[in-house]
């Protein structure tokens, strides 16, 4: 894939956790946020949880940071807690 990227991560997070999963997808977003390629991120809530996008400038730059260390680091709290998660990297067409 070249160009542009979306990464899709679909979690399961149960409901009473909510705000303290919203305030770890922030200090992890903040983090991912100063890496190299990364343009911009979103948090989408839903019935059973949450979508996180994130867009990158290439898939090299994702993959880069998908094996960081310091995003092993970053995204701990998020992983604690959730109950599953899927992931999805798409390439962008067209973005206006």
């Amino acid at each position: 894939m070249s160009g542009p990227v979306r990464a899709v991560l679909t979690m399961a997070v149960p409901a009473a956790r909510a705000d303290e999963f919203e305030l770890a997808w922030q200090r992890a977003a903040t983090w991912a946020g100063r890496q190299p390629g990364c343009l911009r991120q979103s948090l989408c809530a839903t019935d059973a949880g949450y979508v996180i996008t994130s867009d990158w400038s290439d898939e090299e730059s994702f993959r880069r940071f998908e094996r960081s260390p310091g995003q092993d680091e970053a995204t701990a709290r998020l992983r604690a807690l959730r109950t599953s998660a899927r992931m999805e990297v798409q390439r962008i067409v067209h973005h206006q």
